[in-house]
């Protein structure tokens, strides 16, 4: 197989070479292709087509693609490279918009890979952060890290380029987009730092353009990240929507529909924390109609994130069930098991493509590189007989190393898949409970159910855990409490600002079978506690602690609530969540405690499971 593979590649790198020879200009044999003084009134069509196919950017999608297509054919008909590069970058907007972010990559790493042949930095820059942005979208909601990762790369290349050429414009819109990007990588992974490294790019940016009068178009964008700085990290609301409606009133101007939904939805979640609800659901619905207009499949994804909120702070459930299985089902639809092998592909074209167009160059120098080329070639050859040769020994081997791991991939697969639909299931299960509390009007049988709710949201979480992760087996215990405190808070309408919260993870990483019940026992604890222990406290406390040692776990659970009295307490003995947390520390063989001396505090000591031998 090597060498036929060998020989394929030889033969179509050769053909690619006699093209580019076929092509080039005779008068200058290495001068780039030049256009004929006779097709300048064709470039001149090519550039008014890009006009108009850019003047629909905001509006219609449709006919943006519908000029750009014209534009290309034109261009490629009279050898005009920019201008092809120019029409094809529309198409990868294009294709972003739509949502169809690997073809969008593809078409954007090509473009930038042309641009770069014609030493077009400008543009390069411009491309670099346009590809940073389809991968920080990409590393949205239910991607991973790695896409967010990705993104910044691009946009520090981005940014090296324009210092470099003293692209002022490159600069502000590179570290606006590593701006972007932190910040999200700040929420993605709980990290203050980032946001705070964030602003200190967008002050640069916005700096930049102060000082230079350049890229004043940015300044709608910058406005809208530095709000929300203020507004997430910060908590200085005022301030952020000082610079939320200095964005709003920019892009108003300019017609930048796709900037106001940013801005729309930035208004609607301070409004909602400052607990003006008629103005954040207004200015979500403004958001929402806005998004549909032009065609944004992301940005009307985070319109139904919004109104999802807004209508569960407001009460109306209904609403907020309807948003969020929206928001659901068309999260699902972007983000697919396939795209990682998708983005992987379109990056390795880019880089052969690279590959290939430096041979070409290699071509055009003269005769006697060429003919070292050809001998590295032989050369090569020689080196993949032998290669194949050492591999004819070892395919046996290699063979059933391969099916071992593909079974173990697709194992892994198929487990991820299962924690998937297991937790989907419980999502409906949870959201019937939920309907069900509207036909009941006694208030102990609705609290019955709720809790009920709440236990199936615990073992949903540890199920969506699970299928976002290499290794099934283990569980984040950390970020899984996280989520569980986040949820019991909301559910009992408690916010993060007024509220001591501590939790404190020695191991965060544990096997499922320990994590199944010790989550259920703590969610058990926990409501108990938001249920009775905070009605007459000012300032809710609330300490979880696990640490280990001595081939044991130790799960401390505290709170400040008054305690419980002996009868109390005697009663408690006889309901289901006593009951409960019995046979759950049964199922984990724990020795447990609690004591209602100061508040109450539960303390657990579980033996630890032993690691199972590879």
């Amino acid at each position: 197989m090597i060498p036929g593979k060998f020989i394929r590649d030889t033969v179509a790198k050769g053909l690619i070479l006699l093209f580019l020879v076929a092509c080039k200009n005779t008068g200058n044999k290495d001068a780039a292709p030049i256009i004929p003084t006779q097709a300048g009134k064709d470039t001149a069509t090519v550039a008014a087509l890009l006009k108009k196919a850019n003047s629909f950017l905001q509006s219609d999608f449709d006919s943006l693609r519908y000029y750009a297509a014209q534009a290309l054919d034109i261009a490629k008909s009279i050898g005009f490279t920019e201008g092809v590069g120019r029409a094809r970058g529309m198409e990868a907007n294009y294709q972003r918009r739509k949502g169809n972010y690997e073809e969008a990559i593809a078409i954007g790493l090509e473009v930038t890979h042309l641009y770069d042949s014609l030493k077009l930095w400008v543009r390069v820059v411009k491309m670099k952060t346009f590809l940073a942005d389809v991968y920080k979208e990409m590393g949205g909601e239910k991607g991973t890290a790695d896409y967010l990762r990705k993104g910044l790369e691009l946009a520090k290349e981005g940014q090296v380029i324009a210092e470099r050429e003293k692209n002022y414009t490159g600069m502000v819109i590179t570290l606006n987009e590593q701006g972007i990007i932190l910040r999200d990588m700040s929420q993605r992974m709980n990290r203050d730092d980032l946001m705070d490294s964030a602003l200190v790019l967008f002050q640069q940016a916005l700096g930049i353009i102060k000082e230079t009068g350049q890229a004043e178009e940015e300044l709608g964008a910058l406005y809208n990240n530095t709000a929300l700085v203020y507004h997430e990290h910060h908590k200085n609301y005022p301030k952020a929507l000082d610079y939320e409606f200095q964005a709003v009133d920019f892009n108003n101007k300019r017609n930048n529909k796709l900037g106001l939904t940013y801005n729309f939805n930035t208004i609607s979640d301070i409004y909602t924390h400052m607990g003006k609800l008629q103005e954040a659901d207004q200015y979500a619905h403004q958001m929402l109609a806005l998004s549909k207009e032009i065609g944004s499949p992301f940005r009307i994804l985070n319109a139904y994130s919004q109104l999802t909120e807004v209508n569960r702070k407001m009460g109306r459930y209904d609403s907020a069930l309807y948003y969020r299985e929206m928001n659901g089902n068309m999260s699902d639809s972007l983000n697919n098991l396939e795209k990682g092998n998708q983005i992987a592909d379109a990056q390795t074209k880019y880089e052969t493509g690279k590959k290939e167009v430096r041979i070409g160059e290699l071509d055009k120098m003269n005769q006697l590189k060429s003919q070292r080329l050809w001998l590295a070639f032989g050369l090569a050859a020689v080196f993949a007989v032998l290669i194949a040769m050492s591999a004819l020994q070892n395919r046996r081997l290699k063979k059933q190393k391969k099916e071992i791991s593909a079974q173990s991939d697709r194992l892994q697969w198929m487990m991820k898949e299962l924690h998937h639909r297991v937790k989907n299931n419980l999502q409906i299960v949870s959201s019937l409970l939920s309907l069900q509390t509207y036909r009941l009007k006694d208030e102990e049988s609705v609290s019955a159910i709720k809790e009920s709710q709440l236990r199936v949201q615990a073992m949903s979480l540890i199920h969506q855990r699970l299928y976002q992760v290499e290794d099934v087996s283990m569980v984040n215990f950390k970020l899984y409490l996280d989520d569980l405190v986040e949820t019991l808070m909301r559910s009992y309408g408690y916010g993060a600002d007024d509220f001591d919260l501590l939790i404190n993870v020695d191991k965060e990483f544990l096997d499922v079978d320990t994590v199944m019940p010790m989550g259920l026992l703590v969610n058990e604890i926990i409501t108990n506690s938001f249920k009775y222990a905070y009605k007459d406290v000012k300032r809710p406390l609330l300490h979880i602690s696990l640490s280990s040692g001595n081939q044991q776990l130790k799960l401390d659970i505290k709170d400040n609530g008054p305690g419980m009295d002996k009868a109390s307490a005697a009663q408690n003995k006889q309901g289901f969540g006593k009951k409960l947390i019995d046979a759950l520390s049964k199922q984990l063989k724990a020795n447990w405690t609690v004591d209602s001396s100061q508040g109450t505090s539960y303390h657990f000591v579980i033996p630890e499971q032993k690691e199972k031998a590879a």
